[in-house]
């Protein structure tokens, strides 16, 4: 089976009954009803792959909605106190509570209260300053650039329950060489492959026959280095900032099913966004002030669990960092502007964790970056000059191992990806397993061990 093609069939529409079936929270009738349909030898190879596709979905799906109302309930308020029932009500009629229904139930997200804790929504007036972020920013600004030499400790782990003796293939996200990093070193662990510098998802990987479970672990190093850039007050540089990294090509203005779609209705933003800009970079601006100022930061079930996931962001007005970044690059790429994917982590002094952001493309400046996430943290905050730097720039203390969306991983797994879109967790299969692993299986557990 190829797996990245039947992802892919998620453009595809559900058979009726079954989309219905699915909706209405009755997952085993609409599993019954693919299994039945997969049984016919007649069917079209991609409606075959969109069935195949949307099986894995619903086994995966319950498992993000774990919580009755009062249980959800009880979670908020752990964090934010005696919110009321009317109170909570009044957050989901608003779109901010993220539910679905199970057998006739209403079921809760997993994560949807830590969503509203983290947009602030309960406190009055949010700490404008970030002790860590505006110091590097500040020095980015008055200095021209900022490099870090970064060292990241980094294994990946598997649930004691889920272990069973074989042979596994392993992936963990592995830095970039290009654009803002340089001089990568593995300085521990023995991995039998390490894929190029400018993959389109850099890994190191492993096929190992285990009769117990080990780790498996990496240190490196790496040099991370970002350069000034106002494209909105400024003039072109001489020269492209990062010249040694790829230029674009058509692929970066390309329309990607199905995570990058140019639908009517962002076609239609696009314009209304753009209407009377005169240069790109005034363009990719209105773009990236609506996204980090009309789109609420909110945690998300899988990118797998979402169709047309860029749409989904703009529709609801609400997403992760993922989300914010697609929504920013497919409005770019409708609107001329070349604009591409990066991922992996962003760093502090006490910890690393998956993040993402994006890259768009100016004639003269060349690649330069964009993250709506930060960006609208900042704005949310109130501090305008974080807000604006995020816009043409990132911090440095980023590890970059991706580059395209949904970029295939070298060697291919033979099953489900636990993500299917990014590599920034690690990815982990068992040859011959009956199903794959998902992320309640995996610990991708990074460390920064040192920063200079």
């Amino acid at each position: 089976m190829d797996i990245d093609r039947v992802v892919r069939a998620q453009s595809a529409s559900l058979p009726e009954d079954i989309l219905r079936r699915r909706e209405a929270g009755d997952l085993e009738g609409a599993l019954r009803a693919i299994r039945t349909r997969l049984e016919r030898p007649d069917l079209p190879q991609m409606l075959r792959d969109r069935l195949l596709c949307e099986e894995e979905r619903i086994r995966r799906l319950p498992t993000q909605y774990p919580w009755h109302r009062a249980q959800a309930l009880e979670k908020l308020r752990e964090l934010v106190g005696n919110i009321s029932e009317e109170d909570f009500d009044r957050l989901e009629d608003e779109g901010m509570v993220d539910f679905i229904y199970l057998q006739g139930e209403k079921r809760y997200f997993v994560r949807f209260h830590r969503s509203l804790y983290k947009q602030r929504r309960f406190v009055a007036n949010p700490e404008p300053a970030n002790p860590w972020l505006d110091p590097m920013v500040k020095e980015i600004m008055e200095k021209g650039k900022l490099e870090k030499q970064i060292t990241l400790d980094v294994k990946l782990s598997l649930t004691a329950d889920r272990f069973v003796p074989g042979e596994y293939l392993a992936h963990l996200p592995f830095p970039l060489e290009e654009c803002q990093q340089s001089n990568v070193t593995l300085l521990e662990g023995e991995p039998d492959g390490i894929t190029r510098g400018d993959s389109g998802a850099r890994t190191a990987w492993w096929r190992k026959q285990l009769d117990q479970w080990q780790d498996f672990h990496l240190r490196y190093r790496y040099n991370s280095c970002i350069r000034y850039a106002d494209p909105l007050h400024q003039p072109a540089p001489e020269a492209p900032l990062y010249p040694a990294t790829l230029p674009p090509t058509e692929q970066d203005l390309a329309e990607e099913p199905p995570f990058i779609a140019f639908t009517p209705y962002l076609k239609s933003l696009a314009e209304e966004l753009t209407q009377g800009a005169e240069s790109p970079a005034e363009k990719a601006w209105r773009i990236y002030a609506f996204v980090t100022t009309r789109v609420t930061y909110s945690f998300v079930r899988d990118y797998f669990q979402i169709d047309h996931i860029g749409e989904f962001c703009a529709v609801n007005l609400r997403g992760d960092c993922g989300l914010q970044a697609l929504l920013f690059i497919q409005l770019c790429r409708i609107c001329g502007i070349p604009a591409r994917w990066q991922s992996g982590m962003s760093i502090d002094e006490d910890y690393a964790g998956s993040h993402d952001w994006a890259q768009f493309y100016l004639d003269g400046w060349g690649w330069l970056f964009a993250d709506p996430s930060y960006g609208g943290s900042a704005w949310r905050a109130g501090n305008e000059v974080r807000h604006g730097f995020y816009f043409g720039n990132i911090d440095p203390l980023r590890m970059a191992a991706n580059r395209r969306f949904e970029a295939p991983l070298e060697p291919a797994k033979q099953c489900f990806r636990v993500d299917p879109y990014d590599n920034q967790s690690g990815e982990l299969e068992r040859a011959g397993a009956a199903e794959a692993f998902t992320g309640r299986d995996l610990d991708c557990d990074a460390v920064m061990v040192g920063c200079r």
